[in-house]
């Protein structure tokens, strides 16, 4: 677990009592209202950043997580996957490590494996977290290495929206899913993830994509 601390001015990386400092980088009445790809999407002029856009979102959910106060964590979900081919970042570093810097919160960054699912562990922080995102990667380096990758992490994130669901301590916890998609299975992805009113596409995990996600899904 990595522990991202943000301040007006600091941002501090945590692992095992470790820390490293560094400047941070600055419709219908019975349906909640939602923020649509085609009133909140947006591309980036450089494609080296990807392509990330909000393909739904209800407005409180979003209002929710950029109105987040400096005490308050998001607690950021990532699967075990391979880092992206165009990677400029250390073997050893989690590929989305640069997603949780970029959050302009304070991020608790847990990992879940594909074969494990949903722990005991994944669901102890949801009680102390402000807000919940959720990654799911379905590129081709990561499908090529498991067939079964999508499914796998299409059952983790549902196994959090049912424990935040039943849990009366953290009612209208925003959830938001980040699905990062490069090829032509796109579109059948976003339909498999139907039943999650928040959802976010990007079509890469390098560093820059990963921050211009960030930069969409704040407004800035």
């Amino acid at each position: 677990m990595l522990l991202y601390r943000h301040h007006s001015n600091i941002r501090s990386r945590v692992v095992m009592g470790e820390r490293k400092c560094q400047p941070s980088s600055k419709s219908n009445t019975n349906r909640p209202k939602m923020t649509s790809a085609s009133s909140r999407s947006t591309a980036t002029h450089d494609p080296s950043s990807g392509t990330a856009k909000i393909v739904r979102c209800p407005t409180q959910t979003l209002e929710r997580l950029r109105r987040l106060n400096e005490a308050e964590i998001i607690t950021l979900f990532t699967p075990f996957v391979p880092h992206p081919p165009s990677t400029t970042l250390a073997k050893d570093m989690d590929p989305f490590e640069p997603l949780g810097r970029a959050l302009p919160r304070q991020v608790r960054h847990v990992p879940y494996r594909l074969d494990s699912g949903m722990t005991e562990m994944h669901a102890d922080f949801l009680p102390t977290s402000g807000a919940v995102v959720i990654v799911m990667c379905a590129t081709s380096n990561v499908i090529s290495n498991h067939a079964q990758a999508l499914e796998r992490q299409l059952k983790f994130a549902r196994s959090i929206s049912k424990k935040i669901a039943k849990n009366d301590t953290i009612p209208g916890l925003p959830m938001i899913l980040i699905l990062i998609d490069d090829g032509a299975m796109g579109q059948a992805y976003v339909n498999a993830a139907y039943d999650f009113p928040a959802l976010v596409t990007v079509n890469d995990y390098t560093t820059a994509a990963l921050v211009n996600t960030v930069h969409v899904l704040f407004g800035n």
